[in-house]
């Protein structure tokens, strides 16, 4: 059927957000193609920039152009795309990336001369920096086998057959680049984009080529490379998974979950499925957080209720902030524009908190929140912005600092720091040790004003359940004992060949421990399991005898002035395990200063071990493990945010008085 004006040989699809400096390149290189018989379907997601002028200056009919207010996600984008596209095959060109002249003829060629040929990519260029030895474009290199594409970087190209699919290298994280695709709408009405109401993935592109693939579709390299990969910090994939970054600046750019809120201006109140593939925690939203109407129990706001300016990132417990709220406080809050990955910002997918966006008019949105006080956490990343807000003097500012003193140091952040703990209306220390540690660093010109002690990363009081478990396993003589989070290799590994049992929950840290996993799978005393959300702490967690804190040894001598952060800190699954009311596990570092040591001995809750014979010893003694788990049932509620929320707010009400 020979192609009109209404129905054009190639739809080219262009989903464009924030890319207005990559805009007019792409668009010229469609333009400039040997091959007219095309249109361009371009759908602005929502861009705040000039995408909206660079388009309409365009002159050609062929393009075609829909605008949309708000951000809806390149899931819907491209499907939205689709719809509109009236070619007979589908063409992909993100406004980031570009093509050579002759891209889509001879895809288009390819395509016309096998009718049984379902999609056809180019080879492909990226990363063209003047100081790379050689850049080598992407051919055919890789094969479709078995349930997934293969990872990347792992598939010799002389291995590859007539079924083989190119894709990026292991630096970009991308299979089958968007750019070099051209492919039929056989299965248009089967096989659809996965939208961001539905899961939020850097795997987007790989799980529609292989909805196309169990559908039967076959694909064909062209065998030439004519297009190109753009490469930069905002590229969708890196800012869900931080994957493909090509340097120190790039890699610390910002990615995961809260940086894609950000990015991509995700409403407040909104639950995102994240599913990151490449690294980070998975964590579904719509499970992880209370129900809404759970969330709001109890809420009321105050007359006399403080006006409270967040400024900076949360750690693991957000949801924390739901306490002030249910006590009558309003939240406004300025957070970091490039958070590490296991930190949390807004826009918030919980509470009413009103989010004031970190840009060039940020002065004026605080001024007009009009704060009672600004709340400054957590962690050490945060810094420079915390004391750009300090020094503004728009309200008075309470420090909390949960981590990081010799990261700020090494990041060049002390003298912030110093500033922020010598020059705020408060400060809030995570334990008495981290107090005493600013103390004694800063000496006689030391901080002068109130001050407290709260850990910063305490969860609410909902999640502490009294759902308590039977023991694990049918032998009463068998331990079980647990870890979250980060893998302690060496002392569990060694603990299991004692016969003692090993659980660990999560799978982003698993990742960094492949040897861990091969080993694992080998002795019956390793077990790995799945995500853990708060609501099945106390359900799940209560089955074990003991949980795993960090392993580390301590140099100090006893000297608070030595000690390292791994001393004084205290790592964020304390609290975890004492809602589910389970005995720390810690090694001993006998005549050393250490907080999370003094805690557990302060409280009774912990066993400590001074080599992996004696773990082993002491965690056959069922009269001690009792002796540690009732206590810290006892001191449980200590560990909620709830509990020390009338503290803190008389706290803040007494900074705000210093205006």
């Amino acid at each position: 059927m020979p192609a009109t004006p209404d129905r054009p040989t190639v739809s080219v699809l262009m989903p464009t957000y924030r890319q207005d400096a990559f805009l007019t390149r792409a668009i010229g290189s469609l333009l400039a193609q040997d091959f007219p018989d095309f249109e361009l379907v371009v759908v602005n997601d929502g861009s705040d920039d000039t995408t909206d002028e660079l388009v309409r200056a365009y002159d050609d009919s062929r393009i075609r152009y829909l605008r949309w207010t708000d951000n809806r996600g390149l899931g819907a984008a491209l499907n939205a795309a689709t719809r509109l596209a009236r070619g007979e095959f589908i063409a992909y060109l993100p406004s980031d990336d570009y093509y050579d002249r002759d891209h889509l003829s001879r895809c288009v060629a390819a395509l016309s001369a096998d009718p049984g040929l379902h999609l056809v990519h180019s080879g492909l260029r990226w990363v063209r920096r003047p100081w790379d030895i050689a850049v080598r474009p992407v051919e055919s290199t890789a094969t479709l086998h078995g349930d997934r594409l293969p990872e990347a970087g792992t598939t010799d190209a002389t291995k590859a057959d007539r079924t083989g699919i190119s894709r990026l290298d292991v630096r970009s994280g991308n299979y089958l680049a968007l750019v070099q695709v051209v492919h039929r709408r056989t299965f248009e009405d089967t096989v659809r984009w996965r939208e961001r109401t539905e899961l939020v993935s850097d795997s987007l592109e790989l799980d529609f080529w292989e909805g196309l693939r169990a559908r039967g579709a076959r694909f064909a390299a062209t065998g030439a490379t004519t297009c190109e990969w753009g490469d930069h910090p905002d590229q969708r994939h890196k800012i869900i998974a931080g994957r493909g970054a090509q340097n120190a600046n790039q890699a610390n750019h910002g990615y995961g979950l809260s940086r894609y809120r950000q990015f991509y201006r995700v409403p407040s109140r909104t639950r995102l499925n994240w599913q990151p593939v490449a690294q980070g925690e998975p964590v579904d939203e719509r499970v992880r957080y209370l129900d809404p109407q759970a969330e709001r129990a109890g809420a009321r706001r105050r007359t006399d209720g403080l006006r409270i300016l967040l400024v900076g990132a949360m750690g693991y417990n957000p949801d924390q902030l739901l306490a002030l709220e249910r006590d009558g406080h309003h939240l406004g809050g300025l957070w970091s524009t490039h958070p590490h990955f296991w930190e949390t910002t807004g826009p918030l997918p919980f509470g009413d908190a009103e989010y004031l966006p970190h840009d060039r008019h940020w002065y004026d949105r605080v001024r007009d929140f009009a704060p009672d006080v600004i709340y400054g956490s957590l962690n050490w990343p945060n810094l420079p912005l915390l004391h750009q807000v300090q020094q503004a003097g728009l309200a008075p500012f309470v420090l909390h600092l949960k981590e990081g003193t010799t990261a700020a140091m090494q990041a060049g952040s002390w003298p912030a720091l110093r500033d922020l703990v010598l020059n705020s209306a408060g400060r809030i220390f995570i334990s008495p040790e981290s107090r005493d540690w600013f103390d004694t660093i800063l000496g006689p010109a030391g901080p002068v004003g109130p001050s407290m002690v709260l850990d910063g990363d305490l969860p609410l009081r909902d999640w502490m359940t009294d759902q308590w478990a039977d023991p694990v396993g049918d032998d009463p003589d068998e331990v079980h004992t647990v870890c979250i989070g980060r893998i302690l290799i060496e002392p569990m590994l060694e603990l299991a060949e004692r016969g003692i049992h090993v659980h660990h929950y999560g799978s982003s840290y698993r990742r960094w421990a492949p040897g861990w996993l091969a080993t694992a799978e080998e002795t019956p005393f390793l077990h790995l399991h799945g995500h853990l959300y708060p609501r099945d702490w106390v359900a799940e967690l209560s089955r074990y005898d003991a949980a795993w804190l960090h392993v580390f040894t301590s140099d100090n001598g006893g000297d608070l002035r030595s000690a390292a952060w791994t001393d004084i800190n205290l790592p964020a699954r304390i609290s975890t395990y004492a809602i589910a009311g389970l005995p720390w596990i810690f090694r001993r570092n006998a005549g050393q200063f250490v907080g999370v040591e003094r805690l557990a001995d302060r409280l009774g809750v912990g066993i400590g071990y001074s080599g992996v014979d004696d773990l082993a010893e002491r965690l056959v003694d069922e009269r001690k493990r009792r002796v540690a788990r009732t206590n810290m049932r006892a001191a449980r509620h200590t560990f909620t945010f709830d509990h020390h929320v009338p503290e803190l707010v008389s706290f803040l009400r007494r900074a705000a008085a210093t205006r």
